[in-house]
């Protein structure tokens, strides 16, 4: 559907859907790619804009939320911004905000300068270094992605704009691995691109593998919840075999739960019609990636007959029966940041409420004709339950739809006021091949139409 607009889009709260006794309003907008939003212990709420393949720098921007004045807290210093990476979010904890840039953790001194806690981390490929949070035992957790779609490094990561900076990068376990030695033939798009050359699974690009390999594990991995002190030391695995933890959170009884990104239908390997999901997260726990999802083997029937390569990379797996997911969300949601509701006067106390961003097709998925996510649902952790909380009125991203609802929702939150926060990204411009990001064709439009949209859910009957 193609519409035509003069100007930006607009906002109406009263184009997103809400059960009966909650409303939304709109309390900030002007914003540049906001992916994240956290309070401080005096109700401020601070947007982080991601600075992912824009015009516009990573900042903070920090919210009156009962005015909707703001101003820039804290912008990036140039030489830390890395345009394919990704500012992806930021944590209030004991007094100071720790944010999350690409690879590295670091603190804003009340000066306005910066005190890194973790640097090195592997976040320069596909997936980022997520954002943080606080837990109940006072140290930070956050989860990190993977380098690569399904383990292998292919074309596609050339495409998505890594692989030629970063040529030696590649998927590492978090506990050594045997490798089932496959490696798969590629144009060789590091050098002549009429070559061909053999790549295999957790190595450079154009390096083989044999059979009974072991690599070694880190505990800077690739596809893994992490946590550390404050000040950055006893950094440590939580569990693994994740292909991208996006947002990670607590339950008000202290269970960890993060959402995990399914695999996208391009690369080396993939299947089609791979899941978002929602982990309870057991400690020491291997999750299945690269060679399961929703803890279902990739050549597993269950996926049916599409995809490719979908035979294991690994000889031995960790666990030969992964954990399976709580709930699951349809194929390329793109489940992102997410909050447990504390509060009884909102409703559904315990439950989680997940920003749904929105497909990418046709990058993540040529299958798909109807529009995926583009909204917030809740879920309850124990039963497994997904209903639809907030809504477009028409499903979809409102720059392409009648209607001036959600664009894509990034990150929920509850404020210390009750009500939840939903940050919306805004607009994003995508390549028209099929399945394949084409270089500099790809941009991410300056968000002068991205918004903080709060949904106010005291009882107002």
């Amino acid at each position: 559907i193609k519409i035509t607009r003069s100007g930006p889009r607009g906002h109406n709260p009263d184009d997103i859907l809400l059960p009966d006794g909650y409303v939304a309003e709109t309390v900030v907008t002007g914003l540049n790619a906001p992916v994240h939003c956290t309070f401080d212990d005096h109700g401020y709420c601070y947007v982080s804009e991601a600075g992912h393949k824009i015009d516009s720098k990573p900042r903070i921007v920090k919210v009156d939320v009962e005015t909707g004045a703001s101003e820039t807290f804290f912008e990036l210093p140039e030489e830390r911004w890395i345009k394919f990476g990704a500012f992806t979010g930021a944590c209030w904890h004991e007094g100071s905000l720790y944010f999350m840039n690409t690879d590295t953790l670091s603190r804003i001194r009340p000066d306005g300068s910066i005190v890194d806690v973790v640097t090195g981390l592997a976040g320069r490929g596909d997936h980022q270094s997520n954002y943080p949070v606080s837990g109940p035992d006072g140290k930070l957790y956050f989860g990190q992605g993977t380098a690569t779609n399904a383990g292998v490094v292919g074309p596609d990561n050339f495409a998505t704009e890594w692989l030629q900076h970063y040529p030696d990068f590649h998927d590492v376990p978090a506990k050594d691995v045997v490798l089932a030695g496959r490696n798969y033939e590629v144009q060789d798009v590091l050098g002549d691109v009429t070559d061909t050359i053999l790549t295999g699974a957790y190595v450079p690009f154009g390096t083989q593998t044999h059979p009974g390999q072991v690599i070694e594990g880190k505990t800077k991995c690739t596809g893994a919840i992490l946590r550390c002190n404050p000040d950055g030391s006893e950094l440590e695995v939580v569990a693994w075999g994740l292909r991208n933890p996006y947002g990670t959170g607590f339950h008000p009884d202290g269970r960890l739960f993060a959402v995990e990104h399914g695999s996208d239908e391009r690369g080396l390997r993939w299947i089609s019609g791979d899941l978002d999901d929602f982990y309870e997260i057991e400690e020491g726990a291997w999750y299945g990636w690269p060679d399961f999802a929703s803890g279902i083997r990739l050549d597993d029937p269950y996926w049916g007959d599409g995809g490719r390569r979908r035979e294991p990379v690994l000889r031995e797996h960790p666990d030969p029966n992964p954990p399976r997911p709580r709930a699951s969300f349809a194929p390329h949601a793109a489940a992102n940041g997410f909050a447990f509701c504390r509060d009884p006067r909102f409703g559904f106390e315990g439950q989680a409420f997940v920003a749904l961003y929105g497909d990418l097709v046709p990058i993540t998925s040529h299958h798909t004709t109807t529009p995926m996510g583009f909204k917030v649902v809740r879920v309850d952790p124990d039963s497994g339950e997904v209903v639809d909380f907030a809504v477009n009125k028409i499903a979809g991203p409102a720059s392409k739809l009648p209607h001036e609802g959600f664009e894509r929702p990034s990150h929920c939150a509850f404020g210390p006021d009750g009500a939840l926060y939903v940050v919306d990204w805004g607009e994003i411009e995508i390549a028209p091949e099929k399945n394949v990001l084409k270089i500099d064709q790809i941009k991410f439009i300056k968000q002068i139409a991205s918004s903080v949209n709060l949904l106010v859910g005291y009882n107002l009957l």
